[in-house]
């Protein structure tokens, strides 16, 4: 299950610090955002961040290690978001700087630890959720709680339902809920960049009581969102 540490990252601000730096630079290089992003801004998204690094939860135990990494990037485009929604930057056109941003990074992995990630994923990881589904396992990972499924080959191989989400959990304590939904779009990059075959129709961010994740191997990212803007973002994202 693994429990919380309050204020685990204070002590690795630096290496976060860093991190962000890079996703700035990366949001820097897009033509559409170059001209805007001042050293004035820069320093000040900087500054947005390392009020939120002490806030970010962190959970203790190996099992835990992926929902750490994919709250790290959520802190990230909160920050962005608080910075940029302050200059009429609209959630759609914040997150389309943060999806590019990340696609871009994820690209910098080699692509031999990206294809050892992919065979991960279906042969050892699918294995053992596999099995889970065919217990119809419950558990609660963090402020994770998952219900594992069994797929039969056609539609999915294995799948996952979240009913509860630790993004929900922390953008509501920073009262920042509007931009979960967008926030769940990270998934897109991630799958793409992973080999994952995601396939998923909604989330508790649209508001829906769980986010229905199924994965099938070699098929394509397959995202949609029940709110409007944010399907919206998804077509045009797919369009580009």
């Amino acid at each position: 299950m693994g429990s919380e540490v309050k204020d685990y990252y204070s002590n690795q601000k630096k290496l976060l610090l860093n991190d962000f730096y890079q996703t700035i630079k990366l949001m820097k290089n897009q033509q559409s955002f170059a001209n805007q992003m001042t050293d004035s801004l820069e320093k000040e998204l900087i500054s947005e961040y390392e009020k939120i690094i002490p806030e970010i939860p962190y959970f203790k135990g190996y099992r835990q290690r992926m929902f750490n990494n994919m709250l790290l990037i959520t802190a990230q485009i909160l920050a962005v978001y608080r910075v940029l929604s302050r200059y009429n930057k609209k959630p759609e056109e914040i997150w389309e700087l943060c999806h590019q941003a990340l696609q871009l990074k994820l690209q910098s992995i080699p692509k031999w630890k990206r294809w050892l990630m992919k065979q991960f994923w279906h042969k050892i990881f699918g294995i053992m959720l596999k099995r889970r589904g065919r217990k119809k396992v419950k558990e609660t990972l963090g402020n994770f709680e998952l219900e594992y499924l069994n797929g039969d080959g056609k539609d999915f191989d294995f799948g996952i339902n979240y009913t509860a989400c630790g993004h929900y959990e922390f953008l509501q304590e920073q009262k920042a809920l509007e931009i979960l939904p967008y926030v769940c779009l990270a998934d897109i990059a991630l799958s793409d960049a992973f080999g994952w075959g995601l396939i998923r129709t909604q989330t508790i961010g649209d508001g829906c009581q769980y986010c229905d994740f199924r994965f099938q191997k070699g098929s394509a990212t397959k995202i949609t969102s029940k709110t409007a803007e944010v399907q919206k973002t998804i077509e045009k994202l797919a369009s580009n």
